[in-house]
């Protein structure tokens, strides 16, 4: 788990969420703004990704123990996972999450 205070509220997941803009890549897209204030991240899997919430549970704790590792970075993201993510292998996901991060 990430701590508290860099993590996204409810009022900046809803704002990323209807932000039209967002990067690409096979497995997951990353929508980003400008911070008010300091960064903060957000990770969301949807029924698409699996039905099981265990699967998207662990999807999810997954994304965030490599967002963790990457989390000097200085914008206010959310990172959607598409169908597909919880099947990657750890370098994998790792090195996907890294080129997407560095694109934006």
């Amino acid at each position: 788990m990430i701590p508290k205070d860099k993590r996204l509220t409810r009022d900046l997941f809803k704002q990323l969420s209807l932000e039209r803009r967002g990067l690409h890549s096979p497995h997951f897209v990353l929508k980003e703004i400008l911070p008010k204030g300091y960064a903060r991240m957000g990770v969301s899997v949807s029924k698409k990704v699996s039905k099981k919430a265990v699967i998207r549970n662990r999807t999810r704790r997954r994304v965030y123990a490599e967002l963790r590792a990457l989390l000097p970075f200085s914008k206010t993201i959310l990172i959607i996972a598409k169908p597909g993510a919880e099947r990657l292998k750890g370098n994998v996901l790792k090195t996907e999450l890294a080129e997407l991060i560095k694109k934006s």
